[in-house]
């Protein structure tokens, strides 16, 4: 009986479209959604440092995001080291590099001086080939 499910037109498709589906699967989670996990905390890292260029130009320094720094920067090395291999040799390629990156977060967050910030943001928008949009 259930030989024969397998052998008929029916049978043969299910077969197939479960291995194409299991393949898919396989793909979307292992490396489509970690690379558009990571291109949006990329963006959300140059929102940020859009975000604290403007508030560092105005001078208010009670208002500083340290913490969504903090959390972002951890968000960061947690998405780098889900990343396939092959795609993080592609950002080295590109002199991408994410880990330089989330060490100039965190030293912009603890920053004192706020007239150090243009300098770590700057090392930040090369760390991860970030344009500035002004």
């Amino acid at each position: 009986m259930i030989l024969e499910f397998f052998s008929s037109p029916v049978g043969i498709a299910a077969i197939f479209s479960f291995f194409i589906g299991s393949f898919g699967y396989v793909i979307i989670k292992m490396w489509i959604q970690p690379l558009m996990r990571y291109r949006l905390l990329k963006s959300k890292v140059g929102a940020l440092l859009e975000a604290t260029e403007n508030l560092t130009g105005e001078g208010r320094s009670n208002a500083f995001p340290a913490d969504d720094i903090r959390r972002t920067a951890a968000k960061l090395t947690d998405c780098h080291n889900t990343l396939p291999q092959w795609y993080q040799l592609m950002l080295s390629n590109r002199d991408e590099s994410p880990d330089s990156a989330v060490a100039d977060l965190m030293a912009l967050a603890n920053v004192k001086d706020r007239q150090h910030t243009p300098k770590r943001i700057a090392k930040i928008r090369a760390a991860l080939q970030l344009s500035s949009k002004t």
